[in-house]
Formats: C-alpha cells, sequence, structure tokens
C-alpha cells in the first residue's frame, strides 16, 4: 500500500469506480457513505450505460465481478425510440457515441449500449470493498492545509487523508466548501419513477421499447412517458454464485421502468412533502397526467407495481469553473449534475471515478506530484462534464420543457 490516502464522500457509482481504481493502483482508500445502508432510500431504476460506463466497468473490475456485470447487463439496439400519445412508433433515432477515443484506448468498434439495474451494478462495485465504506458517515465540512485534509462528520468522528474528493451528489457537501460560487438550480420538472413486470408491459408496447435504449412518448404539453427495459441474461443472484462465488447479490426480476413527468405546475399536489406520500397516490397522480392520452398509457401506469412508486425534483449544475487545484476534488453529480435527458449521469460519473483513480495513481506511484495530476483532471473532466449537462438541458429544453440553463 502506497502511502497515498484518500478519502471520498460518497458510495455512488462515482464514488465506488474510484475507490476500485485506487485499490487497483495500491492506494489506500475510505470510502464515507451518509446513508445508513445501499438500500437506505430509493436512487432509481433502469441506467443506460455507454462506452464510458461500460469501458469504466471493465477497467476497474476484477474478472470474475465483470463477469457478473456482463451476465446482467442487456445490451440494446443503438436507438432512442419515439412514439406518439398512442404508444405507436413514431421514429428511431440513433444513439451517438461521444465518448473520447483516447480515454479508452483498449477499446475499439462501435459503440455499446447496454441497459442495467443501478442496485444491481452497486452491489457488483460495492463487492469486496465492505471493509471500504463507511455507512451512516454525514460529512459537516473539512479542514485542508499543507498536512493534508481532515474530514469532519455529524457524528463528530474525523478522518485524516492526503485528498478528499466530493462524490456525495447533487447537494455536495464537500462542493460547498471547495465551490462556493457554483450554482445547482432548480430544472423546472417533475417526475415520477415506478417499475412494470415485464410481461405487462410486452402486451401494451411495441417491440422497439423492449430492445432500444430508450423509449418516450410527450404531447402538447411537453407531459411525457419514457419507458426503459431492463432484461437480465442470468439472474443476478444466480451470475453471482455461478461467476463470483461468495458475493451476495439481490435477486431481481425482468422490468420495464415508467417515468411521468413535466413542469411542475402539471403537478401541483406534489408541492410540500413529497417523500410523504405512499406509492399508490403517486402512481395515481403519474396515471391522471395521462388520462387524455389515448386507450393504453394510463393503464399501463395504472399496470405498475405501486409500492415502486417515488418521486424526483430535476436539478442541473450551471457550468462554471473551480478555483486552483487543492487536495479536495469532486466528481459526477457534486460538481455537473444533469437532467437525464440524454442518460448520461452515470456514464460521466463512472468516467470520473476511474479518471481520477489513474491520475492519483500516478501520484502513488510518483510519476506526478498531487497538485499537477489534479490539475489535469479537474480540467479535462470540467470540459467534459459541463459539455453533457449543456447538451442534456438543451434536449430537456425541447422535449419536456426544462428550465434553460442561466446565462
Amino acid at each position: 500500500m502506497s502511502d497515498l490516502k484518500v478519502l471520498v464522500a460518497g458510495a455512488g457509482l462515482g464514488g465506488l469506480t474510484l475507490a476500485r481504481s485506487l485499490r487497483d493502483h495500491n492506494v489506500d482508500v475510505a470510502v464515507f457513505e451518509r446513508d445508513a445502508s445501499p438500500w437506505d432510500r430509493p436512487q432509481g431504476y433502469r441506467l443506460h450505460l455507454d462506452t464510458d460506463a461500460l469501458c469504466a466497468a471493465r477497467e476497474v473490475l476484477p474478472a470474475d465481478l465483470h463477469a457478473v456485470f456482463e451476465a446482467t447487463a442487456q445490451y440494446t439496439e443503438p436507438f432512442t425510440t419515439i412514439l406518439g400519445t398512442d404508444l405507436s412508433v413514431v421514429k428511431r433515432l440513433p444513439a451517438q457515441d461521444e465518448h473520447g477515443g483516447a480515454v479508452w484506448p483498449a477499446h475499439d468498434g462501435p459503440g455499446s449500449h447496454a441497459n442495467v439495474d443501478r442496485a444491481t451494478l452497486r452491489q457488483i462495485l460495492f463487492a469486496g470493498l465492505e471493509d471500504t465504506v463507511r455507512f451512516g458517515k454525514t460529512l459537516d465540512h473539512y479542514e485542508s492545509d499543507s498536512d493534508g485534509v481532515t474530514a469532519h462528520f455529524t457524528d463528530g468522528s474525523r478522518a485524516h487523508g492526503d485528498v478528499l474528493v466530493g462524490a456525495d451528489g447533487v447537494r455536495s457537501a464537500v462542493r460547498r466548501l471547495r465551490a462556493p460560487h457554483s450554482e445547482t438550480v432548480d430544472a423546472g420538472i417533475t417526475a415520477f419513477y415506478g417499475r412494470l413486470p415485464r410481461a405487462t408491459a410486452e402486451t401494451v408496447v411495441p417491440a422497439e421499447t423492449m430492445t432500444d435504449i430508450f423509449t418516450i412518448a410527450s404531447d402538447e404539453r411537453k407531459v411525457f412517458l419514457g419507458l426503459g427495459c431492463v432484461r437480465f441474461p442470468t439472474s443476478p443472484a444466480e451470475a453471482a454464485a455461478r461467476l463470483a462465488p461468495g458475493v451476495p447479490m439481490r435477486d431481481q426480476d425482468d422490468y420495464v421502468v415508467c417515468i411521468v413527468g413535466g413542469r411542475h405546475e402539471f403537478f401541483p399536489d406534489t408541492d410540500g412533502a413529497p417523500r410523504a406520500r405512499s406509492g399508490e397516490e403517486l402512481r395515481h397522480l403519474a396515471a391522471e397526467a395521462l388520462r387524455d392520452w389515448p386507450t393504453g398509457a394510463a393503464g399501463l401506469v395504472r399496470g405498475a407495481d405501486p409500492a415502486s412508486f417515488f418521486l424526483v425534483r430535476m436539478y442541473t449544475s450551471v457550468p462554471t469553473s473551480l478555483d486552483a487545484p487543492t487536495n479536495v476534488t469532486l466528481l459526477g453529480d457534486a460538481v455537473h449534475a444533469m437532467t437525464p435527458t440524454l442518460g448520461r449521469g452515470a456514464n460521466v460519473a463512472m468516467r470520473d471515478g476511474a479518471l481520477l483513480g489513474r491520475a492519483l495513481g500516478k501520484v502513488a506511484d510518483g510519476q506526478l506530484a498531487l497538485p499537477e495530476a489534479l490539475a489535469a483532471y479537474e480540467r479535462d473532466m470540467l470540459a467534459y462534464g459541463f459539455s453533457v449537462v449543456r447538451a442534456a438541458a438543451r434536449v430537456g429544453h425541447r422535449r419536456m420543457g426544462q428550465n434553460p440553463l442561466p446565462e
């Protein structure tokens, strides 16, 4: 183990990708997660992974866990399907693979796309890091000087290291101190997330919904219904037992995520305390938003599992810069949160984690000084991350009435 000690605030996909990369580079790492457990709160269902996330997973996962990843990923056709409000296919838009070729030199050929279950992917990334991740640790503030950085937690405990990485999401406590000038703004969109059994969805939606990256329909209000299929070639529990024995995995059945959303003003009943509402109430509100669509859409939502529903009010970062590198940096939603219109958030976070892991590995090996490594990482991360934020905002404005980014 090198002398470098890295503290990571946040055990989401980006933080876990970073932790795995650092372990591969023989760097001492400790991850602190505010949730009480990996299953403490709903964080979404289906994820779209593009070349960035697929290459990051290949880079940081050992062979047995990568085999579980492959066995539980649904590789899709490279299209987004646009439906009419009657759920008929209007057109299929080819996906654009925008990863940087120099980032993944081992990657060749056209970009690949996969739909995965977020909880399953997080379990795979977490496996073997049980001694590294400490749950129930909420960062309050940090102190940074030439001797390193000390993280202070709300329970009164503290941890000291050479580097602190904020991977703590859109409400990042690390960003509040590292980049107090940065802004996160309301995107103007409310969305309801739920899950449909695959067999239920197949009787209503076109075949492309089950094979393509994502399917979306919207009306003249820009109220939308999004559908994304997750099929497990091998059940997660079976894949883990067969390919990575000893790794506990929650089992999952095939499903289709359904997302209903639009401008806040179309969902006035969700103001106040949305998390206090039952899943059945949220499902009703989502279905009611589609009641004037031709027969099929509202009924499809009513067929979803009521216990699966939760509500999200979308936020986005405003592109900005960081001051000169210190021994504190950021990744993922903590610095460049984006709306999900492009399905790129998880991909960018995992890319950040892998690239920051590479950079800190060079510091541990004596190839780079810490300020140089972080300056290079932050320069590339900000350029790439905020380019995706801007693109997501443009598409979000066009498709669902998202607020434009402030000038």
